[in-house]
């Protein structure tokens, strides 16, 4: 096993044109990196800590360019990550691309009833390993970096291959492995296609998914301005106009700049550079190309759960998840379960791994052949129509 301390610190181009050619000829590396995004839009990425066999690298992007990775990363080795959403999102940004074969340990814990947990808690319980995290909150654009800083970086990917092995043994027993590489594609090809689309904002902002017709019209021009206008400066969303702003501008529709600052929600300090008028043109634009009927426009939701079913199906989709000792976070959500009755065929849990699990029975309790109920330990069970118990 790799002790800490034992690491290559690499801030120089031919140094990682070397490293990157290694790794390249590796089966399996492990990455993680270190990053700051409280003040800006995308991520300031500080460190890229990469394991392969017994050697770690420290690879520092404030003082190297990180092309030389795009090697590693086209038909390379595995690559094992955990929690790996941003870590993709940032490596596309600074290297042209990310891995395409990923290994998620975090995912696939999920298959084993873990829910979303940290890499210390998993290190903690698979090989009695107990992470050091007084540095989670060092300052990582800093330079120099203090050697416990580096130590602390090392950590994240030391063990990692390691953790996967164990993981995925337990996953053979389970005849789960199968369901992990459905999933595990589906998650890269997602990474692959995810970006940031303005016209889509809205949705992320939960003030503005209870908004109909004008104020919901509006609120999506305004958030997707509020996106655009962030990603053009580099600064979170909330320092452009605040949640609130968006839903409360957008239900006010102010045609003046004078009435745009009278608003609840709106914090004067955000509109200024031209801020102010540009609201104002985004209200003026929106109500003059007309509001589309409230069945034109954009669902929130696939459809709505009926009032009475949806905790009850909720419940038994949570029920589900116990039993079979996955990730109920994994398995299915609400909007799934809508899709479902919305009988679109998009559902998750109407294909794959999903449909396997829960898609079958979902069909039966939609078409009446199986009634659910509520057990004496809380749990919500199945039972046919006739009465017998479904397993």
């Amino acid at each position: 096993m790799i002790g800490l301390g034992e690491y290559h610190y690499v801030e120089h181009g031919r140094a990682l044109e070397e490293v990157a050619s290694q790794l390249a000829r590796a089966e399996v590396i492990a990455i993680d990196t270190e990053f700051h995004r409280e003040k800006s839009y995308f991520a300031k990425l500080a460190l890229v800590q990469i394991a392969a066999g017994e050697e770690v690298f420290i690879i520092d992007p404030l003082r190297v360019d990180l092309a030389p990775l795009t090697e590693v990363f086209t038909d390379g080795p595995e690559v094992v990550l955990h929690a790996a959403t941003q870590d993709i999102e940032i490596l596309r940004r600074k290297v042209g691309t990310a891995p395409s074969r990923i290994h998620d340990t975090q995912i696939a814990a999920g298959f084993l009833g873990y829910s979303t947990p940290s890499l210390a808690l998993l290190l903690e319980t698979f090989l009695g390993v107990r992470l050091d995290k007084s540095d989670r909150l060092s300052d990582w654009m800093a330079r120099p970096l203090e050697r416990k800083q580096l130590d602390y970086a090392a950590q994240d990917v030391l063990y990692l291959v390691e953790l996967r092995d164990i993981l995925m043994s337990q996953l053979r027993e389970l005849n789960r492995v199968d369901w992990l590489a459905e999933e595990l594609s589906d998650f890269v090809a997602q990474a692959f296609r995810s970006s940031s689309d303005p016209t889509r904002a809205w949705m992320r902002i939960r003030e503005v998914r209870a908004l109909k017709g004008r104020s919901r019209h509006l609120a999506m021009a305004l958030a997707s301005w509020r996106e655009q206008r962030a990603m053009e400066l580099d600064i979170p969303v909330r320092y452009v106009l605040a949640d609130l702003a968006v839903a409360t501008v957008a239900q006010a529709a102010p045609r003046r700049v004078a009435q745009l600052r009278t608003i609840r929600g709106v914090d004067l300090r955000n509109l200024g550079n031209g801020a102010d008028r540009q609201i104002v043109e985004v209200i003026e634009k929106a109500l003059t190309s007309g509001i589309p009927i409230e069945e034109e426009m954009p669902p929130v939701e696939a459809a709505d759960i009926p009032p009475g079913s949806a905790a009850l199906l909720s419940a038994w989709l949570a029920s589900r998840a116990k039993a079979m000792h996955i990730d109920p976070n994994l398995l299915g959500t609400r909007s799934d379960l809508n899709e479902v009755l919305a009988g679109t065929g998009n559902s998750r849990l109407s294909r794959g791994w999903r449909k396997e699990a829960v898609g079958g029975y979902l069909e039966r309790i939609i078409a009446g052949e199986v009634a659910l109920y509520l057990t004496g330990a809380g749990e919500v069970a199945m039972v046919e129509n006739t009465g017998a118990k479904v397993d």
